[in-house]
C-alpha cells in the first residue's frame, strides 16, 4: 500500500486578500517560492512516502515549471496533471484523488505553501499507527468553528478503511459537491467527514496546539504535545526539523512561508543531482 503526500498547485485567478496572517497574499509566484524544499524536506521526512503534485494545464506555461524535470530525480515527486477548467480555487480538491484509489494505504493533504513542522511531522506518523481513519491539525488561533473543523492543508486519511457510505464512492461524485467559493476543498470535506457524530466519535484525530487551544464541537479522539513528544524519529530528521526552527519556520503547521535562499540551498544539498540553471537559481534566491 502507498503513502501519500498530496499538493495542488494551479495558476491564481483568484487571490487569498483575506488572508490577514499570510504576507504573500498578493504575490502571484507565492505558491512556487518552496517547492524545491518541500521536495527535499519531505524525502528526508517521509523516506517512504510519495510526494504527489497535481497540476492544471495551464502551470506549463508558467517558465518556472522546467523545475519538475530536475525534482523529479529526488525520487519521491510524481507529477499529474488534471485536464480540467477552472474558475476560482477548485483544484485545491484535486489532491484528494488518491482517496479513492485502493492502493493508497495513507493520504496527508498538504498546502504547497507551507512546509512541514516537528508537531506536525509527528502527527503523521501517530496517526499512521493509532485506529482513526480521518484526522486534523489546528494550529493558528482562527483555527475553530464550523469553517475550520478540519483544515484543508492539514488533513489525514486511511483511505480504505473509510465507509463508501461516508466519502462517496469516486472522486467525480466527490467533486460535485463542491461550491464554486474561495475554500471549497475545506468546507466540502468539512461537510463529508466531520458532520457523523457517530463516524467521528470512532475515527476521528484531531490536534490542537501551538496557538489553537479550542476543542472540537463534535465527540472524536484528541492527541496531544505529550503523545507527540513520545514518537521517535532519526537523527537526520531531528537536525533537519531543529534546523528549520531556528530559520524561524516552526511558528505553526500549516504557516505560509518562503523557504527561498539559504534554506533551499542548505536542504537541496543533500542531493547531488538538483542542479537550476540561472533563470532558477536567481529566482530561489541560491546563486553560487
Amino acid at each position: 500500500m502507498s503513502k501519500v503526500l498530496s499538493y495542488s498547485l494551479f495558476e491564481p485567478k483568484v487571490l487569498p486578500s483575506h488572508r490577514t496572517h499570510d504576507k504573500w497574499l498578493n504575490e502571484r509566484d507565492r505558491y512556487w517560492y518552496n517547492i524545491p524544499a518541500l521536495v527535499a524536506i519531505n524525502k528526508i521526512l517521509y523516506p517512504d512516502y510519495e510526494m504527489r503534485l497535481y497540476l492544471s494545464k495551464n502551470v506549463w506555461q508558467n517558465p518556472k515549471s522546467k523545475i519538475f524535470e530536475t525534482l523529479e530525480k529526488v525520487g519521491n515527486l510524481k507529477i499529474h496533471t488534471i485536464e480540467m477548467d477552472y474558475s476560482g480555487t477548485e483544484p485545491s480538491v484535486w489532491r484528494m484523488m488518491p482517496l479513492w484509489e485502493l492502493d493508497t494505504g495513507i493520504l496527508h493533504c498538504r498546502d504547497i505553501d507551507s512546509i512541514p513542522t516537528e508537531k506536525e511531522h509527528k502527527y503523521t506518523l501517530y496517526f499512521e499507527e493509532s485506529s482513526n481513519t480521518v484526522g486534523t491539525m489546528r494550529t493558528h488561533q482562527n483555527h475553530h468553528g464550523i469553517k475550520c473543523r478540519m483544515l484543508a492543508g492539514l488533513c489525514s486519511y486511511k483511505p480504505n478503511e473509510i465507509p463508501v457510505a461516508i466519502k462517496f464512492p469516486n472522486f467525480q461524485m466527490y467533486y460535485a459537491f463542491k461550491h464554486g467559493n474561495y475554500g471549497c476543498d475545506q468546507d466540502l470535506m468539512i461537510d463529508i467527514f466531520t458532520k457523523n457524530e457517530q463516524f467521528t466519535k470512532d475515527n476521528f484525530l484531531d490536534y490542537h496546539g501551538y496557538f489553537q487551544t479550542n476543542k472540537q464541537p463534535f465527540a472524536c479522539h484528541t492527541v496531544s504535545d505529550s503523545q507527540l513528544d513520545k514518537i521517535e524519529t532519526t537523527k537526520s530528521q531531528k537536525d533537519l526539523l531543529q534546523f528549520l526552527k531556528e530559520k524561524e519556520l516552526d511558528n505553526w503547521a500549516g504557516e505560509p512561508v518562503d523557504c527561498r535562499g539559504e534554506v533551499t540551498r542548505k536542504v537541496l544539498s543533500f542531493f547531488e543531482k538538483i542542479k537550476f540553471d540561472n533563470d532558477l537559481k536567481t529566482f530561489y534566491k541560491i546563486q553560487d
